[in-house]
């Protein structure tokens, strides 16, 4: 049935003639709480008055009375746009209310009604004489407003959802239906905010859980796909049976309470209760309830248990504000001012527990007594004034006006205004009003809120963040601790004060649902295929990287000259290894070698104060003088291995020593040689005396260090040593070394030194048994042997030595041979100096000498 409320305040039964108003048909979605079903009326009933659809439901208190305050609101909507001169002057508004019943074909039937003009629809045809419909205003279900916008947008009218019932996406790509517009925000935003608070806190392990609806699946999907991409993980999904099943929610009550998950986000109303008492029976605590707006009306969850659950969770609602002036327009009801209103009465007896006549009194089950006309709605005394609501109407407000302001655009715009018909009323074509005028429309509201469609038909969207808390048992409160915006204009908002939610078990820390721990700092995230991207195994990072935050997904490498600290949180510059003068084995041979240094200066001027004394003069004091400068500057050769290596230092300490110790090595061959050759010119005419000249051992010097100068130049001008740097061999170090050039001539260098040394050495063993008195075979050989030991020992030490550790091995080898060559060629010699002096005579020689000639010569009668 439908009735027409005409501008004049007339309620008229709708039927086919002229009346000067554009028309709003109004669809009611009423959810019954009695448990009957609402039965569709049959024809005849249909055509009479005396059938009321609302006359079943008004004995229900808590929801008929909310959609009759949404009924007044668009009477008071369209009385504040009549009575406005400046919006669609010269143009009066007037509404019909159908009333759907809850069922599909009767909102079909209403549909069909506004589309044909008259009560006895004829699809495809128009009743010409009924006023022209501006647009309609409904349902407030989704799956009534899907097949209700599928009808109308075959016909180009416009259609504008309200309430909050019809969130959910009218078509899958929003763009089916190119004629329906809402006014409340669809639960695609709603899914969206749910998502950017759990990316907001961080959240990684949620739980989902949602009614076996439309409502439900549709929006805990947005939900899955957002926090998915954001990173989050899903710890489980659950669907609860509509109604509720006592197994299906034991099985869902089961998987909840053994999730490691402590956030749960819902997308269902109160079919969530009996889950939540049977938590509570459980002893499950601690978790924190993400609701969507469905479930934010948890005033409606009468039981203590059930809000103790919902307790320090949070939920998101669109902002509702009362509509300025709506209250006072309600309380002024009466029905002695409005008798042209069928419902007031039953409103009225409803409101006031009373009847007015016998009808009344047998539908109702509580009341006790008549009504008088004397009861006011403005004493604060009834429920209807006070109850929730109020808030909502904004929806029924705001799709009113952004109708009007579409027709006074489209009467503004148009070249000769609004059409008129035969009768001189306004004539629409709903085809301009959806494509040029509806989803253009942008305007302020009566508290300054700004209302406009996107290319989706939603308006701009503002949701309350509440925070539920039960802090007592009489006392049940929703306190606001942020807001989320969706702008076409602005984009996303999300503004939460952290500080001012109260968690579950009174916690103001904000809970973690995770299913791993964070990986501290020093690990990495390490991801196994049998578990969730949120689940992983934290690994030490390997040697070499560090990790400077949490839940690394990866280690980064640390520089070439840096190593990990401790806990490889932190690249920390390596240690720089190489003989260092403060530390003991540096300090051990640069001591050694100053020390090393000083005893071939000392026995040198032993020499020097004892040159005229036979043991002096009988070894070639020239020699002599020069091996022990040559041993000197030897020692001194090993100073540049320590130290860091600079490219001086590189350049020369192998040059320096080659030639420093090619020298010593070259006066002890040519001591060598004139040994053998004074002990070979015994006989007369013997050619040896010619090597006994005083220019012999110069030439043999020289001779000897030549080869070993020319090697070094050419090494030096061709492949010169380079300081270097060793990364790798220790890896928390870096080893400063030299860059030998050319191995060639390092080895060459090596090799020439040792052909000295075997010259000497075989010259030494070949006058081993030449007269002990003059004869330095002996110190010659035994100091032979200790250097090529050394350097025999050396070769391997070197080759598997890497970095500043061969400059360690080569310096001690050089402190060592230098030793041998000192120890075994001079310290006898400074031993008889010192100690003995009465050996160092001529006698104590002569006498070694006759003594191993007497020997030598045969008896004399054994001569021939």
């Amino acid at each position: 049935m439908s009735h027409l409320f005409s501008a004049r305040g007339e309620y008229k039964r709708s039927a086919c003639g002229s009346m000067n108003i554009l028309g709003l048909p109004f669809f009611m979605l009423v959810v019954r709480t009695d448990g009957r079903q609402c039965q569709l009326p049959s024809k005849d009933q249909f055509l009479h008055s005396d059938w009321n659809p609302l006359h079943f439901l008004l004995l229900s208190h808590s929801l008929v009375l909310w959609f009759y305050k949404f009924i007044q609101t668009m009477v008071f909507a369209i009385k504040e746009i009549n009575q406005n001169s400046s919006l669609l002057p010269n143009i009066t508004l007037g509404f019909q209310i159908f009333d759907s019943c809850q069922i599909l074909s009767r909102a079909l039937l209403g549909a069909t009604q506004f589309l044909a003009g008259g009560q006895n629809p004829t699809p495809n045809f128009h009743c010409g004489h009924t006023p022209p419909q501006a647009g309609l205003i409904g349902e407030a279900g989704i799956t009534e407003s899907r097949m209700i916008a599928r009808w109308l947008d075959i016909y180009k009218y416009p259609q504008v959802g309200l309430v909050y019932f019809a969130t959910g996406p009218v078509s899958d790509d929003g763009s089916q239906f190119r004629s329906f517009f809402r006014t409340v925000p669809s639960n695609r935003l709603q899914a969206l905010g749910l998502a950017r608070l759990v990316t907001h806190f961080a959240w990684t392990w949620v739980g989902l859980l949602t009614t076996d609806s439309e409502y439900g699946r549709q929006g805990i999907e947005i939900v899955r796909e957002e926090i998915v991409r954001n990173g989050a993980c899903v710890a489980f999904s659950e669907l609860l049976d509509k109604p509720p099943d006592v197994g299906n929610v034991e099985r869902v009550a089961r998987r909840v309470a053994a999730s490691k998950s402590q956030v749960i986000v819902t997308f269902c109303g109160s079919e969530a209760q009996p889950l939540l008492l049977l938590l509570h029976s459980q002893g499950v605590t601690g978790k924190v309830w993400l609701c969507s707006e469905a479930m934010s009306h948890i005033t409606f969850y009468r039981n203590r248990q059930a809000l103790l659950m919902l307790s320090g969770s949070l939920a998101i609602s669109p902002r509702k504000r009362p509509v300025p002036g709506l209250r006072d327009f309600v309380v002024q009801l009466h029905p002695s001012t409005s008798p042209e209103d069928i419902f007031i009465q039953e409103f009225w007896g409803e409101v006031f527990h009373c009847w007015w006549d016998a009808s009344s009194e047998e539908g109702g089950n509580n009341i006790s007594h008549s009504c008088t006309g004397k009861e006011n709605l403005g004493d604060g005394r009834n429920s209807f004034v006070g109850m929730m609501g109020f808030g909502l109407s904004f929806n029924i407000h705001n799709a009113v006006y952004a109708i009007a302001h579409a027709l006074h655009d489209m009467a503004q715009e148009e070249p000769r205004g609004l059409k008129r018909t035969e009768g001189g009323v306004p004539g629409i074509e709903p085809w301009k009003v959806i494509q040029w005028y509806l989803g253009k429309v942008r305007f302020k509201n009566k508290v300054g809120e700004e209302v406009s469609f996107d290319q989706h038909g939603d308006p701009p969207a503002l949701f309350d963040v509440l925070n539920t808390r039960y802090p007592s048992m009489k006392k049940f409160q929703a306190v606001p601790v942020g807001q989320i915006a969706f702008s076409p204009s602005q984009g996303e908002e999300l503004k939460v004060d952290d500080s001012a939610i109260m968690w579950a078990g009174g916690n103001t820390q904000v809970p973690v649902s995770v299913c791993t721990p964070s990986c501290p700092m020093g690990h990495h995230k390490t991801q196994r295929s049998d578990m969730a991207t949120c689940c992983f195994e934290c690994v030490p990072c390997a040697s070499g990287e560090v990790s400077n935050q949490t839940d690394s997904s990866a280690c980064s490498r640390c520089p070439e000259d840096q190593w990990p600290g401790v806990g490889q949180t932190q690249c920390v510059p390596k240690r720089e290894l190489f003989l260092h003068f403060h530390e003991p084995l540096g300090a051990g041979l640069a001591s050694a070698s100053i020390c090393g240094s000083l005893l071939p200066v000392l026995i040198l001027g032993l020499f020097v104060t004892h040159r005229g004394t036979p043991l002096v003069r009988a070894n070639s004091r020239e020699l002599s003088y020069l091996l022990l400068s040559g041993l000197a500057l030897s020692f001194l050769c090993c100073l540049p291995f320590l130290g860091r290596p600079t490219p001086c230092s590189c350049l020369w300490r192998q040059a320096a020593f080659g030639l420093t110790f090619a020298l010593c090595l070259s006066c002890i061959l040519a001591k060598t040689a004139m040994v053998v050759a004074a002990f070979r010119t015994t006989s007369p005419g013997n050619p040896a005396k010619l090597w006994l000249g005083s220019r012999t051992p110069r030439v043999v010097v020289l001779l000897g260090c030549l080869p070993q100068l020319l090697l070094c130049a050419s090494w030096l001008a061709n492949s010169p040593p380079t300081p270097g740097r060793d990364f790798h061999s220790i890896p928390h170090a870096i080893s400063f070394f030299c860059d030998e050039g050319s191995l060639s001539a390092f080895w060459g260098m090596l090799a020439y030194l040792s052909l000295l040394a075997a010259l000497s050495l075989a010259g030494a063993f070949l006058a081993r048994n030449l007269p002990d008195a003059f004869n330095e075979a002996w110190l010659i050989c035994f100091s032979l042997l200790g250097c090529l030991g050394v350097w025999l020992a050396f070769v391997p030490t070197y080759l598997t030595s890497r970095a500043w550790y061969t400059a360690a091995t080569e310096a001690f080898a050089i402190l060592a041979s230098s030793s041998a060559l000192l120890c075994g060629m001079f310290f006898p010699k400074c031993y008889i100096l010192l100690w003995h002096p009465e050996l160092n005579t001529r006698r104590f020689l002569m006498r070694r000498e006759t003594h191993t000639r007497t020997v030598d010569r045969p008896p004399a009668e054994n001569v021939c």
